[in-house]
Parts: C-alpha cells; sequence; structure tokens
C-alpha cells in the first residue's frame, strides 16, 4: 500500500543518485578539524549503554519481547575457556541485538511506501536492495563503518534546561519542539555549524540505569506490546535540521523522537531518517558528558563513533565517545 507523506525538505540527490551516506557527507575535513579544536582538556565519555540493557521483564529486548522474531534478539554470552600445557585462555561468544542498546540506525532501517516513488527508501532506493539473505547492498551500516562518525557533538540538555538546573529526567510524556531545542541552543551559547553531530539529552538513559526492576518495565512496554511514552523530539525537527546541516542526530532515549509515534508516516524516522538521510543514534548515554558540561558550561566536544563493520547492515551498536 503507498501512502501521501506531508511535503517536507528532502535530501533525494542532494549527494548524487548513488549516495549511502546521507547528512553524513556534511562531515567534511572541516568539520572534522571544528570537533577536534573543541577538546579542551582532552576528557573522555564513553556514550554506551550496557550491551544487554535496556531488557523486558522476561529477559529480552524491550522492543516486542512476545514476538517470535524478536525473542532470539536477546543478549546472550558463553565464556570459552581452554586449558593446554599450562595455558589458559578464554573467548566471549555474543549473541545481541545490534539495535536493541545505544545503536545506530542504518540509512535502511525505515522506509515508506510513497505515492508516485518507485522506492521506499532514502535517495528512492528500492526493496531489492535487500536480498534473500538479509544483506542490504544499498544503505547498510557497513558503508557508514567504512568512514566513521567523527566531527563536532553538541549536547542540548533539555532536561537540565526545562528543570531550571536539575538534571533530573524529563516526564515520559514530554516532547521537544523546535521552539525548545532553540531556547536550549541560546541558553547553552552555542553557535550551530554545519556537520553537527545534534545529541538531545531526556535523562531517560539515566534514570532506566538507575531504577529498580518494576520501574524499569513501567518506562518499556505494555502489557498489549505497544511501547509507553517516552521523551524526545517531534517531527518538526526536520526543518531546523535540514537548514542548519545536521551530520547525525542522536539521544539517550528509545527512539530520539518521543513515543509512542501518533503517524508513522509524519513521524522523525520518516521525515529526517528516510527523507534527509540522517542517521539516529538511540539509546546513548550523556550522564556524566552532561555532568562535566554542566559544570563548565562547555556543552561542544569532539563526537567519534565507528559504527561495526556487519556486511549489508540495518544498523550496529553505537560504539561511540565523547572527548571534551
Amino acid at each position: 500500500m503507498t501512502v501521501s507523506i506531508p511535503a517536507t525538505p528532502n535530501n533525494w540527490g542532494a549527494f548524487g543518485d548513488d549516495d549511502d551516506l546521507g547528512t553524513l557527507n556534511y562531515l567534511t575535513p572541516e568539520a572534522v578539524l571544528r570537533g577536534i579544536r573543541s577538546v579542551v582538556t582532552g576528557e573522555r565519555h564513553p556514550l554506551n549503554l550496557p550491551l544487554d540493557l535496556p531488557r523486558s521483564a522476561t529477559g529480552g529486548p524491550m522492543f516486542k519481547p512476545s514476538a517470535a522474531p524478536y525473542e532470539k534478539r536477546s543478549f546472550r554470552r558463553n565464556l570459552v575457556t581452554n586449558h593446554g600445557k599450562g595455558l589458559v585462555s578464554n573467548d566471549d561468544q555474543v549473541t545481541f541485538a545490534t539495535q536493541g542498546s545505544s545503536q545506530w540506525d542504518a540509512l535502511i532501517h525505515v522506509g515508506a511506501d510513497e505515492e508516485g516513488v518507485d522506492g521506499p527508501f532514502y535517495n528512492g532506493v528500492t526493496r531489492d536492495v535487500v536480498d534473500e539473505s538479509g544483506h542490504a547492498s544499498r544503505l547498510g551500516i557497513d558503508k557508514v563503518a567504512q568512514v566513521g562518525i567523527a566531527g563536532r557533538g553538541v549536547l542540548l540538555d533539555i532536561a537540565r534546561m526545562v528543570s531550571g538546573g536539575s538534571p533530573d529526567a524529563l516526564p515520559l510524556d514530554f516532547v521537544c519542539t523546535p521552539e525548545i531545542t532553540q531556547a536550549c541552543i541560546q541558553h547553552e551559547g552555542l553557535e550551530p555549524q554545519p556537520g553537527d553531530i545534534v545529541c538531545f539529552r531526556t535523562g531517560w538513559a539515566e534514570k532506566y540505569l538507575s531504577a529498580a526492576d518494576d520501574e524499569r518495565q513501567a518506562m518499556g512496554l505494555a502489557p498489549d506490546g505497544t511501547f509507553q511514552s517516552a521523551p524526545g523530539i517531534s517531527p518538526e525537527h526536520t526543518e531546523l535540521a535540514h537548514a542548519a546541516r545536521w551530520a547525525a542526530v542522536a539521544g539517550d532515549n528509545p527512539g530520539v523522537e518521543a513515543m509512542p509515534i501518533g503517524r508513522p508516516m509524519d513521524s522523525a524516522h520518516v521525515r529526517m531518517l528516510r527523507n534527509l538521510g540522517m542517521l539516529f543514534g538511540e539509546l546513548l548515554y550523556f550522564g556524566t558528558l552532561a555532568e562535566a558540561a554542566a559544570a563548565d558550561r562547555r556543552w561542544d566536544f569532539l563526537f567519534v563513533a565507528v559504527p561495526l563493520w556487519i556486511p549489508g547492515g540495518a544498523g550496529s551498536p553505537a560504539n561511540a565517545m565523547a572527548i571534551r
């Protein structure tokens, strides 16, 4: 079934008809150098949750834990110990969901069948780029892994600004509008630059890590399998992101955008990931970074991430770090 998608800014063809990187093209050498010049103290802040979190009450991934295809996404680790001639070695065998913890959504992750358009994915890429084995010859995370993500990161600590300085998380039903984002940019004294990697702090990940098991479940799936409310940005950020030439967007919440998503075809995932070709970094951890930024009121940093080279993959663990 094809649908009409609201007219929004669109980057299809802007970087060439065969482009697989979307707005990561804004990470020019000059943009990378801007990120390097933001380093002052050399502090390192890893931005990743443990690979086994968040998870459902059954121990599986938070999203759709009762659906059979998703049960296989549960984190599993098997330690293999080898003995021989006095030498002992330990190896890991790990199974996990590439999008079950801190993650990048590849551009092949989300599409929409639009009236009058051949393919559902960014740049009009068609379904047949994904073969029977699930390998994507276009728009996969392997394309990103081969170039990496590096540039100036900016932390928009929406939670701290809204609360008047407290690090507490935003309410679960909070929707961050472009006006709130612009207010935060002004509040933090930032000067947006093309190629910025824009990071939204809602406090969700920190709240999840510190919560008891029953509280964690209240932050996740409802009994009917739908996702309950989570704070995040509104789809109207598309215009702002396009005008400012964001290279990527990341959040410490489950989907970057606010949940539940009311109209999927008008969601930030469709508007920004599909239409603009903008990678989404989800479930990142900004706890120590936010504390350091608030302490010296310096909100920009060098953002570095190299997704795993998963041939034809739809996503990857974030593998992200901030260097201040």
